[in-house]
């Protein structure tokens, strides 16, 4: 098995979700994923990226999980946040990385999708 490993922004649609107001418009709540392979089209929501991903729970292979996390421990992502899917169109395992953040004024905070990783079966 092999590991392609790209920015969030090269796979979503939106890639930045917090509950800061630019120019009197709040920034978006939801996010697709388009499968690279098959061109599926997986949504997500904010709460996704800020609760569910804080938690690290897999749904995948244990092998692939191995797979995965073993990059993460090479790659500085060890404990991060992250969610994990098969592609419902052509059964890629996917795993993509959040960066929670806070700070600034008025308790601004949020999370960005950092790096996607999806792993190739080899022939």
């Amino acid at each position: 098995m092999r590991i392609n490993v790209v920015d969030a922004d090269a796979r979503f649609d939106n890639a930045a979700f917090s509950n800061v107001t630019v120019n009197g418009r709040a920034l978006g709540l939801t996010a697709s994923y388009t499968c690279p392979r098959c061109g599926e089209r997986i949504g997500f929501n904010r709460r996704d990226f800020e609760h569910r991903a804080e938690r690290q729970v897999s749904n995948l292979p244990s092998s692939t999980q191995r797979l995965f996390n073993e990059w993460a421990s090479q790659n500085g992502r060890a404990g991060k946040p992250f969610l994990d899917w098969v592609c419902p169109g052509c059964g890629l395992a996917v795993r993509v990385y959040a960066q929670p953040w806070a700070g600034g004024r008025h308790g601004d905070h949020g999370v960005d999708l950092a790096v996607v990783l999806e792993a190739e079966q080899l022939a």
